[in-house]
């Protein structure tokens, strides 16, 4: 077999092996994903969990602060955000609906935070999900 057969050879072998991986990758990926929930903490503990998966309809709920201050947060598929809240300067009305892993969604003055998750198969999150 000459060099560039050979070299040929290596490189469609390569080529696939690279191709199979990729496919392995997303395969396994795309079956893992269990949804997203938001975590909803307030004073640092966390006092509710909502899915963001399997939201039917969009829907509202209110968390009331220790100061006698409130929150009312708006659940859509895929999105959480506060559409209401009592507090002076309203940055977390302003933030509006976060569907982003990456940025939680805070009322400093009534200490709540709202943190999406995405949760996978092997992931140690939940047993169940409260609505």
């Amino acid at each position: 077999m000459s060099q560039k057969k050979k070299s040929m050879l290596l490189f469609l072998v390569v080529a696939l092996l690279l191709v199979l991986s990729l496919v392995a990758v997303f395969f396994l990926n795309s079956h893992n994903e269990q949804g997203e929930i938001a975590r909803i903490y307030q004073d640092g503990k966390l006092i509710r969990e909502v899915s963001l998966t399997d939201v039917a309809s969009p829907y509202e709920f209110q968390v009331e602060a220790s100061d006698g201050g409130y929150n009312l947060i708006r659940v859509e598929k895929g999105a959480i955000g506060i559409k209401d809240a009592d507090c002076p300067d309203k940055i977390c009305q302003q933030r509006g609906m976060v569907s982003d892993t990456g940025y939680p969604v805070t009322c400093l003055p009534h200490k709540l935070v709202i943190q999406i998750e995405r949760l996978t198969a092997a992931s140690n999150g939940i047993d169940a999900v409260v609505q």
